[in-house]
C-alpha cells in the first residue's frame, strides 16, 4: 500500500515538476522589425491638362471570423507582471516591464515569439500569407483606458517563431512601454496583464494590401496586479 500511495503522489507531483521557463525575450535593445511589402502599383497616367495623374489604390483592414472563450477549452493562459527596474513610475515615460505568460490550462498551446514581423513575409512580396500574433497588454486597473503592449508574431513553418508550451510552462518577455495615457492623479495605482491571440491573413496586391484579423481564444486566467507608485501624482489623503 505503502509503493502503491507513494507512486501515486509521484505521478500527482509530475506536472508541477515538469514546469520550467521555454523561452526568455529581451525586448528592451531590439529594434522591431514590422514592415511589410507588397507590389508597386501601375505608372501613372497622364491628365489632360499637362500635370502628371496618379492611381491610388490603398490598404485597408477586415475582420475574419470571431468569437469568443469557451469554458471547455482545456487551453488556458495567464499573464503576469513580474518586475520593473524603477521604484516608482512617470506615467508620461516609458518604463520597464517584465511578462510572464503561463500555460494555465490542461492542454499544450502554441504561441508566436518571433520579435520580427518583416522576416515572415515570403520572399515574393505578391504572395498571400498567414501569421499568428501575441499581444501582451498592461492597463491601469484605475482607469482602464491608458494601456501599453508589445507584440510578438510567429509562422508555424518558419522555424524558431513560436513555442508549444505544455501545461505549467511558460515564457517571459521584457520590454519597454509607454502608456497611451496618462492615469489618474493618484499616488498609487495597480497595473494588470491581459493577452490577446491573433490570425492574421495578409494579402497585398499592387499599391497596397487587405489585412484580415480573426480572434483566437483560449481561456484567460485572472492574475494579481502590481502595484504602482506614480511619480509626480498628487498623494492620497
Amino acid at each position: 500500500m505503502k509503493l502503491r500511495a507513494a507512486a501515486f503522489a509521484v505521478l500527482l507531483c509530475c506536472p508541477v515538476l515538469g514546469a520550467q521557463e521555454v523561452r526568455y525575450i529581451d525586448l528592451t535593445a531590439v529594434e522591431q522589425l514590422t514592415e511589410l511589402r507588397y507590389p508597386p502599383g501601375p505608372p501613372a497616367a497622364p491628365s489632360h491638362s499637362g500635370l502628371s495623374g496618379s492611381v491610388f489604390s490603398g490598404g485597408g483592414i477586415g475582420t475574419g471570423a470571431d468569437g469568443a472563450p469557451d469554458f471547455r477549452d482545456p487551453r488556458a493562459l495567464g499573464v503576469y507582471l513580474t518586475h520593473r527596474t524603477e521604484s516608482q513610475i512617470d506615467p508620461s515615460q516609458s518604463f520597464q516591464v517584465e511578462f510572464k505568460l503561463v500555460n494555465t490550462g490542461t492542454a499544450p498551446i502554441e504561441v508566436p515569439v518571433s520579435p520580427h514581423l518583416s522576416d515572415l513575409q515570403p520572399p515574393d512580396a505578391s504572395v498571400s500569407f498567414k501569421y499568428l500574433t501575441l499581444q501582451l497588454i498592461i492597463n491601469v486597473v484605475e482607469n482602464p483606458r491608458p494601456d501599453a503592449y508589445v507584440q510578438l508574431y510567429g509562422r508555424p513553418d518558419h522555424e524558431g517563431t513560436m513555442v508549444t508550451l505544455q501545461p505549467g510552462e511558460w515564457i517571459r518577455v521584457t520590454a519597454n512601454v509607454k502608456l497611451s495615457a496618462t492615469p489618474a492623479p493618484l499616488e498609487r495605482g495597480r497595473l494588470c496583464a491581459r493577452f490577446a491571440l491573433q490570425r492574421i491573413s495578409y494579402y497585398p496586391h499592387p499599391g497596397g494590401s487587405v489585412i484580415e484579423a480573426a480572434g483566437l481564444y483560449p481561456n484567460a486566467t485572472p492574475t494579481s496586479p502590481l502595484k504602482v507608485f506614480w511619480l509626480g501624482a498628487t498623494a492620497t489623503p
